[in-house]
């Protein structure tokens, strides 16, 4: 009888036998190390240099980097981060995620106090939050008797909790503090900006003016539709440098999976892409044919990347064959939709968009509406948009026109047969 232990030993077993001791394929950049991002990023060369140059100025910058959702924004700002920090040890770099319903000033005051851990101000600052800190902090007391030496008694109680009520002062008081300790300066990166209510964004990005402007680097991401669209064309003051992040090309995408598999292979460690060997256990074909189908999305390719090794693992082969590919990758659009958690509309855009093989203005049918319950293509936009946030979805890059097609994955219907 198969125990448990069994089955875990058999997972390794099927991983090892792809040459690999782990997959190395992850949807967050935040779950790696530093030295392992480090590793793995690709490409991007011209907006890094974008980046640096500013930082070879004394004045402070502010950044915006934006693209759309899954194309690599906090790998970005993190392999940005990561560089800083060895090449420029008396900066200060900070990363946080746009927390909800708080308020950028509050963020970035929440971000420099996680990085400041000696320092006790900073820590209090947190503690008053509810956010933990390694040491925990007392508020002290002292009652006084009528010997004022002699019966002086001290009692201790923890901080209260409580929201800043200047949060503007407290970071610029916490800024100053920071810069006295690295003259190099200051940086906060906010990330994740287009995963909040882009309305209320709006109203934080212009409340933060102040804050922006203030006396430390920012570095924020976020995407081209609806929030960052308006802050591109009202806010053009506001940032120094407005960075797009496109999809990537093949031979980019290429290099990419060769890291990745490079980062995990057990043995050959070959990064050279003329080397059949540097795609292991891909073949020089299937990795081609993967690259194409991930369209120069990190995102997808790092989605459809687990999926392929975890299917070949589940089939007990050794090398990624056409065959292999093609299970692997019918095996993702479950997948994705589950992951997606589509509503009933959604899913009737999705069904209309496979059967059509692309949806756009120009070429939606008065019938197609109809079916959908809407008037017009304005109304499908959002689904469509929400499909390519669930990467069951790609823009066409046309002039004018809106074009969505789904993801180039093969039908649900086929049953490839396995050469193992």
């Amino acid at each position: 009888m198969t125990t448990a232990d069994d089955i875990f030993d058999q997972s390794v077993n099927n991983i090892q036998r792809l040459g690999l001791k782990e997959i190395p394929f992850t949807e967050s950049p935040t779950d790696l190390r530093s030295e392992t991002l480090n590793h793995i990023f690709t490409g991007r060369q011209d907006e890094l240099r974008q980046v640096f140059n500013l930082f070879q100025s004394r004045e402070r910058r502010r950044i915006l980097v934006y693209g759309r959702l899954g194309i690599g924004k906090s790998a970005f700002l993190l392999e940005v981060i990561s560089v800083l920090r060895r090449k420029l040890p008396k900066m200060l770099t900070t990363y946080i995620s746009l927390p909800a319903n708080l308020d950028l000033a509050t963020t970035a005051l929440i971000a420099l106090a996680q990085e400041m851990t000696d320092d006790e101000w900073a820590q209090r600052q947190l503690y008053q939050m509810g956010i933990p800190t390694e040491k925990v902090l007392k508020e002290r007391s002292s009652e006084v008797g009528g010997n004022m030496v002699i019966n002086a008694k001290t009692s201790e109680k923890d901080l209260p909790i409580s929201k800043p009520q200047y949060p503007t002062v407290s970071l610029n008081t916490l800024l100053n503090r920071a810069q006295k300790k690295y003259p190099e300066g200051v940086v906060i990166a906010i990330d994740d900006l287009d995963k909040q209510n882009p309305h209320r964004v709006r109203q934080l990005m212009h409340d933060a003016q102040g804050t922006l402007k203030g006396p430390a680097w920012f570095l924020l991401t976020g995407h081209p539709m609806g929030l960052m669209g308006d802050l591109l064309t009202s806010e053009r003051g506001l940032f120094d440098l407005q960075l797009k992040l496109e999809e990537m090309d093949q031979e980019t995408t290429y290099q990419m999976l060769i890291n990745y598999l490079s980062s995990a292979r057990i043995k050959n460690n070959s990064t050279d892409p003329n080397d059949p060997r540097s795609v292991l256990p891909f073949l020089p074909d299937t990795a081609k044919r993967f690259c194409q189908v991930s369209l120069g999305k990190p995102r997808l390719f790092n989605r459809l990347g687990s999926t392929v090794l975890s299917t070949a693992a589940n089939l007990q082969v050794d090398k990624i064959t056409p065959e292999v590919l093609d299970k692997g990758l019918k095996a993702a659009e479950p997948t994705l939709r589950q992951q997606a958690a589509l509503n009933v509309q959604e899913e009737r855009v999705r069904a209309l968009l496979q059967q059509r093989g692309s949806l756009s203005d120009e070429t939606i049918t008065i019938d197609d509406l109809e079916q959908l319950g809407f008037r017009s293509f304005s109304q499908v936009l959002p689904y469509l948009e929400r499909l390519e946030e669930a990467d069951l979805a790609h823009q066409i890059n046309q002039d004018d026109t809106k074009t969505f097609a789904p993801i180039p994955l093969p039908p649900a219907d086929e049953e490839p047969p396995i050469d193992s």
